[in-house]
């Protein structure tokens, strides 16, 4: 088990305006609001949070933080593969490089997560096999990438 001075090194893209939404502790944390996640994908980003409740990493009553952990050379690669030509039109992103405790840190597959992501937008409900919080080496493209899930972000991160 890490300790709690442990770190991940972790990347993240968000909108350029989430820089200027740290709170007066210097933390971020995602209002659904904010994220404009609704509908069904709202149902499958609860679920995540829900799930952090449950294991103690939030209160499971804001959305999640996406990140990964990748080596810097894949970012590119990774980026094209997250962000939709649609998305990088519309808002300005940041990549973000985060050196965070171990103790915040949900590592899953995002693969699996990508099934039971998809699974929930056509049918509006989750089934969890449980097989999104494996995150063993190998099954991450790019390779050697895992993905990251945190209750928030820090400015000294």
């Amino acid at each position: 088990m890490a300790q709690f001075n442990e770190t991940a090194r972790l990347f993240t893209f968000q909108r350029k305006p989430v820089l200027d939404l740290f709170d007066e502790n210097e933390r971020y944390v995602p209002t659904w609001r904010g994220t404009g996640i609704a509908g069904r994908h709202r149902v499958a980003y609860e679920f995540v949070s829900s799930h952090m409740r449950k294991i103690g990493l939030s209160d499971g009553l804001a959305p999640p933080v996406w990140t990964f952990e990748t080596d810097p050379g894949e970012l590119e690669l990774l980026a094209v593969m997250l962000l939709s030509d649609h998305e990088l039109a519309q808002s300005d992103y940041v990549t973000l490089e985060l050196l965070v405790p171990e103790n915040l840190i949900l590592r899953t597959s995002y693969t699996a997560w990508c099934d039971l992501y998809f699974a929930c937008l056509e049918t509006g409900e989750i089934e969890d096999d449980g097989k999104w919080l494996d995150c063993s080496p190998g099954d991450e493209y790019p390779s050697h990438t895992a993905q990251a899930i945190l209750p928030y972000m820090m400015k000294r991160w």
